[in-house]
């Protein structure tokens, strides 16, 4: 039997931390009053335990967890609207009876078709030419419903074993042709401080044909006190490049969440934003505006929108193709433009990343059949023809 490898987010105690049962404890709690591994101790992980926390709580029935578990921290549970049921941060942890397969929506394991391009006996997909995704946890700090990985996320099918991040590795320093590895789960930031280290340094000794090292993590949104001077020091030593971390609403962003983003930059690391849009949740331009605008503020650059997934449990969370595009509309030439992410929608099968972008420049037939023209429409809905673009000039020719 394969040994599995000890993630271990939290320490041993003596005294294992209790649970924050009623609004006032909750309210009085302080994320930066103990470890990041007591307060992991501290999870919710069951809708019940948020009974004395939260009103309007849905009961929902304990199949939801035959399918996918729940987890919760404290810090993320004092974001959540006590009264609200429609809370934009309650809709993306708190499990529901919309979980339920809805008929005639196709859901699949793996709708990425992430195990196709898995290299056997590893956590390696390789499926770009030159960089590889490398999962190495099926641990979160707090689940989202609409996790695109519930297929290993939180299973314990989908525990990533020692031998599986030797043998990842390994493959990774025998391949120089792979230049950019980038680390994701579950969350790498589960792990503990020296595991972290072990992993990273192995690849930086081992593959220095490696130019880009990057990790995806949402425990810096979910946990923030995870983010301590020693995980920073531990970015900086093996020179992680960019650290990719998820938000989907402005009430994601806090005081607490801006104070450690801040210390991972002093750490030389470059910060991505990826954002799923969710219907119900971000699924409007303000929302979007103001999430992208924050987060630059921070320094944080919005990289990619992705649609849902079709995942089992996430059909209520799908936003149509047509009102993405109505989206991506309501941002471009209204926020800076460094604020714009890309759409994108990941194709079904292991087709990819493709982007979901609407059509500002169309080449269009001339009406005598001459050639084509091309016509230009901005943001405000101006055009403009430019026909030497669809025409295009031919450089003079130079005779001796």
């Amino acid at each position: 039997m394969p040994t599995v490898l000890e993630i271990k987010p939290v320490q041993a105690a003596a005294h294992p931390a209790t649970k924050l049962l009623t609004r006032a404890e909750l309210d009085a709690y302080d994320p930066r009053s103990e470890s990041w591994q007591r307060q992991f101790q501290r999870r919710y992980t069951h809708h019940s335990e948020l009974k004395g926390v939260l009103k309007g709580l849905e009961d929902v029935n304990e199949t939801v967890y035959g399918k996918f578990a729940v987890a919760v921290t404290p810090y993320m549970a004092q974001l959540m609207d006590p009264n609200d049921p429609q809370c934009p941060i309650r809709l993306q942890y708190l499990p529901s009876h919309f979980e339920e397969t809805k008929p005639g929506f196709a859901t699949l394991l793996d709708q990425l078709g992430e195990e196709g391009d898995t290299i056997p006996g590893t956590s390696i997909v390789h499926r770009y030419p030159r960089r590889v995704l490398f999962l190495v946890s099926n641990t979160c700090a707090t689940l989202c419903r609409f996790c695109t990985r519930k297929r290993m996320v939180s299973q314990p099918a989908g525990s990533v074993h020692k031998e599986q991040i030797e043998a990842s590795i390994d493959y990774i320093a025998n391949n120089p042709d792979i230049e950019d590895v980038l680390l994701s789960g579950g969350d790498p930031l589960t792990f503990a401080d020296e595991r972290l280290d072990d992993i990273l340094g192995q690849i930086r000794r081992r593959a220095p044909h490696v130019r880009f090292l990057r990790m995806g993590s949402r425990m810096v949104v979910q946990l923030p006190t995870r983010v301590t001077p020693e995980l920073c020091a531990i970015l900086e030593k093996h020179r992680v490049q960019m650290l990719n971390i998820h938000i989907n609403h402005p009430k994601e962003i806090t005081p607490l969440l801006r104070e450690r983003v801040k210390m991972i930059q002093k750490a030389g690391v470059m910060m991505g934003l990826q954002t799923v849009c969710l219907k119900g949740v971000n699924d409007n331009v303000a929302t979007m505006r103001e999430l992208f605008m924050q987060s630059i503020e921070m320094g944080v650059r919005p990289y990619y929108v992705y649609s849902t997934d079709m995942v089992e449990g996430a059909h209520h969370f799908v936003v149509p193709h047509r009102r993405m595009l109505e989206l991506y509309e309501g941002l471009r030439g209204w926020i800076s433009g460094p604020a714009v992410p890309t759409f994108i929608v990941d194709g079904l099968g292991g087709l990819g990343k493709l982007p979901i972008i609407p059509q500002y420049v169309t080449e269009e037939l001339l009406p005598d059949g001459s050639g084509t023209t091309i016509k230009c429409r901005n943001y405000a809905g101006k055009t403009v023809e430019m026909p030497g673009l669809g025409l295009g000039f031919a450089l003079p020719t130079q005779s001796n």
